[in-house]
């Protein structure tokens, strides 16, 4: 029926040729399989059908590429369309099958939900514009899904129009925060749901589950300085607070579904002051809702439910509830990532003009540099002597803290270092954190990247002499002792190729 719908689209030129490309792909298909070359099987086509097609080769070819991405981009949306709820529904069930069988099979079960509750997995949204689509198609792909779930021929054929005369291809070049909110689109149409449903579900069929970190969004647009050279301290600051306002454009809209149906004397105050709050916050950046206090109101809404009014719609006051206990106010955790060179850069400047050195790091032995980094306290509030990536590198550090306090601390709480290979690496990091802030506590993972050969090779050793160090034992013990390391990613196979690399991690 979908590929009906494509034959008879009214594209440029489609009249003359649509009709052909099943035809094509069925020729390509056979004749590949019988090892003829490619580029003959296109010729022999093309003069076959000449007469027909009526355009040339090479206009023949695009438009073929033009309806193949418009039906990628619909294939996207009839999988998109079998509602991931639905998968989660199986699970809940199955889990609740297994309780009903024998009670060995009932241990095991209260085993794993156990783990359950000590378990985190984070999906990692990272930027890469050429896997993204853009806007209009996404909200496009979006609609098609709702259309695909009921079959609505009609709505689909004129979206399916709509698709065809709307550029897949951006006019230009995106901006780091134009990427951003192409995957913000994602996590507020697909993980918002997705994500809180999953959690509720679990809560409802097993009361002893709290884990509200079972499953987080980490973030990297705009805070991969290292990836992108146009991130800047200031996209970061507005990514931060594109994500936080985003969600509460969900959370609004969820509480004002909710009102529709808490109509009742009890819940109304409690969930009009929320919704106008949230309206607020969506449109505003500076006004901040700290999720507990969104807790502390829809969970009066829920006891006022339960005790006055029979648990009337108090399955969905408790996903909202779930929903906020996962996603707070932040919606996805951004991890800060920046080159170990550009902190070497930073290093070599501030100790110059603080006349510890004169040109370079070298003029000082290992034991020297890790006493600066580590004892020493450098004042770096002026920030007029330095100028480019050092100047921006230094501006990020010094917001960071200001960032956590608008989306809380798992908003912003990871600082990765590529190309780490020594010692300094976290060091350095380490002593423009301390000398920013003018203190010992820093509210950041300091992350290692290992990814060149040389770097997975020391990695051990380098670890050994950072836990060694008693001043950065004392960080570890204030990040609860964990210590966060990244292995390989994609510089580790452009440095030593496939093979060395997967073996090196």
């Amino acid at each position: 029926m979908y590929n009906a719908l494509f034959l008879n689209m009214s594209y440029q030129g489609a009249n003359d040729f649509g009709h052909l490309i099943p035809v094509l792909g069925h020729v390509a298909k056979q004749k590949l399989e019988e090892g003829n070359d490619p580029i003959q099987i296109f010729d022999e086509f093309y003069a076959d059908y000449k007469d027909i097609i009526k355009i040339s080769k090479v206009d023949l070819m695009f438009k073929v590429i033009h309806y193949v991405e418009r039906q990628i981009v619909l294939f996207d949306s009839i999988e998109d369309s079998i509602s991931p709820y639905d998968l989660e529904d199986q699970e809940v069930v199955l889990i609740k099958d297994m309780m009903a069988r024998q009670e060995s099979e009932q241990e095991e079960l209260k085993k794993l939900l156990a783990k359950l509750n000590e378990f985190a997995v984070r999906i990692v949204l990272t930027a890469h514009p050429t896997q993204f689509y853009r806007s209009p198609v996404l909200d496009i792909i979006s609609k098609l899904r709702d259309q695909v779930k009921t079959n609505n021929v009609k709505e689909i054929d004129r979206l399916l129009h709509q698709l065809g005369l709307t550029s897949l291809v951006n006019s230009k070049s995106p901006t780091p925060i134009e990427e951003a909110k192409n995957i913000i689109h994602i996590c507020r149409y697909e993980y918002y749901d997705a994500i809180g449903k999953f959690v509720h579900q679990l809560q409802k069929q097993y009361p002893g589950f709290d884990n509200e970190q079972l499953v987080g969004l980490g973030f990297w647009p705009c805070g991969d300085r290292d990836g992108n050279a146009f991130v800047t301290h200031e996209t970061t600051n507005e990514v931060i607070d594109v994500l936080r306002m985003t969600l509460m454009k969900c959370y609004y809209n969820d509480v004002k579904e909710l009102s529709a149906k808490l109509t009742f004397r009890d819940a109304e105050p409690y969930l009009k002051k929320i919704q106008d709050d949230l309206y607020t916050a969506m449109f505003d950046a500076n006004k901040v809702i700290q999720y507990k206090e969104l807790v502390s109101d829809l969970t009066e809404v829920k006891s006022a439910i339960i005790n006055k009014y029979e648990g009337l719609y108090l399955d969905e006051l408790e996903e909202l509830i779930a929903k906020v206990r996962v996603f707070k106010n932040h919606f996805a955790s951004l991890d800060i990532r920046q080159d170990h060179s550009v902190h070497h850069q930073a290093m070599t400047e501030i100790l110059r003009a603080n006349d510890i050195i004169k040109e370079s790091l070298e003029e000082l032995d290992e034991a020297q540099l890790i006493s600066i980094c580590t004892e020493k306290m450098l004042d770096v509030s002026d920030l007029s002597g330095y100028e480019g990536l050092v100047l921006d590198t230094l501006q990020n550090i010094k917001q960071l803290n200001a960032i956590q306090k608008k989306n809380g601390e798992l908003g912003c709480h990871r600082y990765i270092i590529s190309n780490s290979e020594d010692v300094f690496s976290v060091l350095f990091v380490m002593a423009l954190f301390r000398w920013t802030y003018q203190s010992e506590e820093i509210l950041f993972d300091i992350i290692p990247l290992f990814e060149t050969m040389k770097g997975m090779a020391d990695s051990r050793s380098i670890m050994k002499v950072l836990y060694d160090h008693p001043k950065y034992q004392a960080h570890l013990e204030r990040r609860k002792k964990k210590q966060v390391i990244m292995l390989g990613f994609s510089d580790g196979t452009k440095d030593g190729g496939y093979f060395k690399a997967n073996w090196s991690i």
